[in-house]
């Protein structure tokens, strides 16, 4: 059995297909000075052909590429960033090496700034990147690779990586399941499989190494796991589990118009984090209410240049106007020194998890901060809109902020703009000091939203992605537990909404636990989350869910909470998180 990362819930079994997609191995040349010119000319040649495949890909694929042209759209910016291109003509010159050399170079360069950004999401635009410059790599040497759309009979894809030419000509018919050696949660492979109802399990490491075309293989993409060549016992029980979890799923979208309720009458709103539009058109589909978080940094990141107001607007406005009249929080822009936004003059951090992000880089900013800002104003005219900070760590950072908003508004008035004047506004809680300050806080905003993710990183000082540290980062430690109930307290004392917008609003093992630590207005989660959450919400009491809090707020250890909600969660649902059952209905 090999463990991976989960991106596309579902069990499939089949005849593996082994897809060569091994990256090439680029040996570096040396090019006489006479021909350095026609050198460059050859990698500009090969970066046009990336980017007439990409048209290509987008023209054949239809309504699939129109519902994810974001991640398309994302791969022909990166071909046409000056910086990435330019970065690599000034290592052929000053080098005098070739151009597939001089690409790796530059690669490694942007990857190493992409490892020093405090943020999973955007970590995962690595693989982006890595698979945009190694499709121009094999272009330059002519090296030609299989199409998924020439495969004609039912298969499940073994490979190291898949590009998006691969998983957008992908066949639903034939197409069973995927597995790749690299990926994370946030890649593009998840997006896809899951639009497409596909099991997908990624970062499998070496899996190639023990698996040949035809070998029977089973894709776990719940638990993450793949079984090459399954003996009898296992092949009975994941044929078991694959039926009863497609009956699973279809019986959780009969309830999505239900309302998100309790069984004493504790109401709860379920939202999405979302990052483009294209996700905001499904939201209905899994029974979300709102965007709980629109993440804006992709505006920044997919263009050459800083999007102005205008650009912004017509975005706001589009992803306002498609949610009416449910609403929409847009978060002002949290990322710190990279690449993308070179422009802003950042000087390269140590620790950038530490230093110039979030509500910070807005006010060093201001000129960027006022953009974001009247943007917004002007499309909360078109729908139910609201303003959400940053990374906030003190209540002058609020203040200053409120302050720009002011002025925002103030200009739009004097260009007789309108928009909505009581516009909300919030204040992310994912810093420790912010959690401690929650009092002032509160005051000066008209909600906040509890980002889980940093908060816990912050307070148990781990990082997440450090796979020496990974194991300490326990979304269930006791010091966590204590300060969402501080939190919590405090909004509802000062009667202000509270949302969590982090992964651990949308984990149902954490539904009952974070219902019972205080008042929760709404959690924000993955779209796909929304419908288990409900589930879960509709079968329980609000005073179940305090006295189970209660308990677990005694415990001593990380691992004594993790046992305990694990038992209580398998012993309430059964269908939902017993192992064993593996998702049957179980009879009452």
């Amino acid at each position: 059995m090999h463990s991976g990362i989960a991106v596309s819930s579902g069990v499939a079994i089949g005849k593996a297909y082994l897809l060569d997609r091994s990256k090439v191995c680029v040996i570096k040349r040396s090019i006489p000075d006479h021909e350095i010119e026609n050198e460059i000319n050859r990698l500009r040649g090969a970066i046009e052909k990336s980017k007439e495949q990409m048209r290509d890909i987008k023209q054949r694929a239809g309504s699939i590429a129109d519902k994810y042209a974001i991640i398309l759209d994302t791969y022909t910016l990166l071909l046409e960033d000056e910086i990435l291109v330019n970065e690599t003509i000034e290592t052929i010159r000053r080098e005098g090496s070739n151009a597939e050399w001089a690409l790796t170079v530059t690669l490694e360069k942007f990857t190493n700034l992409f490892n020093n950004i405090n943020d999973d999401y955007l970590k995962g635009k690595k693989d982006d990147l890595n698979l945009v410059v190694h499709g121009v790599i094999k272009n330059l040497i002519g090296h030609h690779q299989e199409s998924l759309s020439d495969i004609d009979e039912p298969v499940i894809i073994i490979t190291h990586e898949l590009s998006p030419s691969d998983t957008i000509m992908m066949s639903k018919n034939y197409i069973q399941g995927m597995a790749t050696e690299v990926g994370g949660k946030t890649s593009h492979v998840g997006i896809f499989a899951s639009a497409l109802g596909i099991p997908a399990v990624v970062g499998l490491g070496n899996l190639t190494e023990f698996i040949n075309s035809g070998d029977t293989v089973i894709i776990d993409g719940i638990q993450g796991e793949v079984i090459v060549n399954p003996d009898k016992k296992q092949l009975s029980h994941y044929q078991k589990k694959q039926k009863n979890y497609l009956r699973y799923e279809k019986n959780l979208l009969k309830d999505i118009g239900l309302e998100a309720e309790t069984l004493d009458g504790e109401k709860v709103q379920l939202m999405a984090n979302i990052e483009s539009i294209h996700e905001a058109k499904s939201i209905s589909k899994f029974g979300g209410e709102g965007i709980g978080l629109y993440r804006t940094e992709y505006l920044y990141l997919a263009s050459n240049s800083l999007p102005t107001e205008d650009d912004l607007y017509v975005n706001f406005k589009k992803i306002v106007q498609v949610m009416d009249p449910y609403p929409v929080v847009i978060r002002t822009l949290d990322i710190g020194a990279d690449k993308q936004l070179s422009k802003i003059n950042n000087v390269p951090e140590d620790n950038p998890a530490l230093g110039l992000r979030g509500i910070r880089l807005s006010l060093a900013q201001p000129n960027l901060l006022m953009d974001q800002l009247k943007a917004i104003l002007r499309a909360s005219l078109y729908g139910k809109t609201k303003i959400l900070y940053p990374m906030v760590s003190s209540s002058e950072e609020i203040i200053e902020a409120n302050e720009y908003l002011e002025k925002a508004k103030e200009e739009l008035r004097q260009a007789q703009i309108p928009f909505q004047e009581d516009i909300p506004v919030g204040a992310m809680i994912e810093t420790p000091s912010a959690a401690l300050l929650a009092d002032h806080i509160l005051k000066l905003v008209d909600f906040i939203s509890i980002g889980t993710n940093d908060l816990i990183q912050y307070v148990l000082a781990v990082d997440r992605v450090n796979e020496s540290v990974a194991h300490l980062y326990q979304p269930f430690h006791p010091a966590i537990l204590k300060v969402l109930r501080g939190i919590f307290e405090m909004a509802d004392k000062m009667r202000k909404p509270v949302c969590i917008c982090g992964e651990l609003g949308g984990d149902p093992m954490a539904t009952l636990l974070l219902l019972g630590l205080g008042k929760v207005h709404e959690l924000s989660m993955e779209p796909h989350s929304i419908p288990k959450v409900k589930k879960i919400l509709r079968k329980v009491t609000l005073k179940e869910a305090r006295k189970l809090a209660d308990h677990a707020l005694k415990l001593p250890t990380s691992e004594a909470i993790n046992r305990f909600i694990n038992k209580e969660m398998r012993k309430r649902f059964p269908s939902d998180f017993d192992r064993d059952m593996v998702f049957s209905e179980k009879k009452k």
